[in-house]
């Protein structure tokens, strides 16, 4: 056999299929990375229970945990263009999953909160109607404004007002419930005051002209 014919036959062990042998992880890697489906959904194969259960320790919901894979794989799918080898292949797809099940939590945090905070405001109204009507007479006006100048504030700082305000939550168990930085928490606090501020003395001058 020569030289040429050797180095054809090397190349051909070099290439794998699904009647092969298993081929290694840089193999899949490279072959995914030029757009091998079949490929990839080996690397989906060889680690999908490892994200399954990484994110089902995250969430502790079976469903979600099926969701955050489905879309950590998909995210690496998109990603791995840009995949440069300088960690492996199975710690860059785990910290991709990790981020995925961060953010799940996180928008159900912020889900969460803002259910509380409808529940408080219909709470607050009820129990508005529930008062001797002489009471609510007399700070109807009062009232009125408020309510109105706090539908008209953006979503997020309303949302701060009602957490803060209504339901007396600390900026730390606000931070916790929002997943945002406790200065964040603070400084929305403070613009989302002073726009209800300016909001209620429109509302007032507008009323009384």
């Amino acid at each position: 056999m020569d030289t040429d014919e050797k180095t054809a036959k090397a190349d051909q062990e070099r290439v794998f299929s699904v009647t092969d042998c298993e081929p290694d992880e840089s193999q899949l890697v490279r072959a995914s990375q030029t757009g091998d489906q079949q490929a990839f959904a080996r690397l989906v194969q060889r680690y999908q229970h490892r994200i399954f259960n990484l994110s089902l320790r995250l969430v502790r919901d079976y469903d979600e945990a099926s969701e955050i894979t489905q879309e950590a794989f998909v995210a690496a799918w998109q990603g791995l263009p840009g995949f440069r080898g300088e960690a492996q292949f199975s710690t860059w797809l785990h910290h991709i999953a990790y981020h995925c099940a961060m953010h799940q939590i996180e928008r159900q945090k912020r889900e969460i909160a803002l259910q509380e905070a409808m529940a408080a405001e219909q709470r607050l109204r009820i129990s508005n109607e529930e008062k001797p009507l002489e009471d609510m007479i007399e700070k109807h006006e009062q009232r009125a404004l408020l309510r109105l100048s706090l539908e008209q504030l953006p979503a997020h700082y309303r949302l701060i007002l009602i957490l803060r305000d209504f339901q007396e939550m600390t900026y730390q168990e606000m931070a916790d419930r929002l997943a945002l930085p406790m200065g964040t928490i603070k400084t929305h606090l403070f613009r989302a005051r002073h726009l209800l501020k300016r909001c209620v003395l429109a509302l007032a001058l507008e009323n009384q002209s």
